[in-house]
């Protein structure tokens, strides 16, 4: 089921990123499907279909590999979700990406603690350009200004909202942004992203409490299923809220020879 969520949620991602960003497209070829957004980000550049034999794997991978060599584009493979035949990894190391997250796939059982509340601490939905912003600055702790703005023009043009699929939290502390998560709801499912609290602000009970709204949204938007992958900050903080560790996913990178040129949260 996990498993199952977590996959559906990248296909539908990139039909999102395919149908709201103007350079982006979907390339769907004999057992492999990726979409290439233009964008100078693995994050918005992925494999999101796999459905390459053994045999198949080598020219498979080689054919997504050498689509964004020639565009000069970073991307992105998470394996672990796809049912992917043995030796992936190594045919993915061959064709030169490196492994970059290894995250477990969790989710929300049944009878869920509560996570106890945070004096002070307001969360607002984004509903404007100005509250994105202020997201983006929250989530990019201190990351440079040219990913953040990335990050923001790729949003803007996305369907966030409280009537989007991309459901979006800010939390404020004393006026200021210091927290984020959102939530991507897709086939009766939510998916929990980016659940981030400053650096300063961390242990005090902010991720959990952000999480929880993702959650509550989740479940008032009438999803059955709540998944999401952990950092390894993130792990004790959910399993404290009730997920559960079902699959795990182990996302390869590749990047042209400038470099990454990004940050991962």
């Amino acid at each position: 089921m996990t498993v199952d969520a977590l996959a559906a949620g990248y296909a539908d991602f990139a039909r999102l990123l395919a149908s709201s960003v103007p350079e982006a497209r979907l390339h769907e070829e004999s057992g492999v499907a990726w979409v290439d957004t233009g964008v100078q980000d693995s994050t918005f550049n992925f494999v999101y279909g796999n459905s390459l034999s053994e045999d198949e794997l080598d020219r498979g991978v080689g054919r997504v590999a050498a689509h964004f060599e020639e565009r000069g584009l970073p991307f992105r493979w998470t394996i672990g979700l796809l049912g992917e035949p043995q030796g992936i990894a190594t045919v993915l190391e061959a064709h030169g990406m490196r492994l970059d997250e290894q995250e477990p796939g969790m989710l929300l059982e049944p009878g869920a603690p509560k996570a106890a509340s945070v004096p002070g601490l307001e969360i607002r939905p984004v509903t404007d350009a100005e509250l994105l912003r202020q997201w983006m600055w929250a989530w990019g702790c201190g990351a440079p200004d040219d990913v953040i703005e990335r990050w923001y023009e790729v949003y803007q043009a996305l369907p966030y909202g409280p009537d989007g699929p991309l459901r979006m939290f800010v939390g404020f502390l004393d006026g200021e942004p210091v927290a984020t998560v959102y939530l991507h709801l897709a086939a009766a499912t939510g998916t929990v992203h980016y659940v981030v609290t400053r650096p300063e602000l961390r242990r005090r009970g902010i991720g959990a409490v952000m999480t929880q709204v993702a959650v509550r949204e989740a479940e008032a938007s009438g999803c059955r299923t709540v998944v999401l992958t952990a950092s390894p900050y993130g792990v004790g903080v959910y399993r404290r809220l009730g997920f559960r560790e079902y699959c795990q996913a182990d996302t390869y990178v590749w990047w042209p020879e400038t470099g990454p040129g990004e940050v991962s949260a």
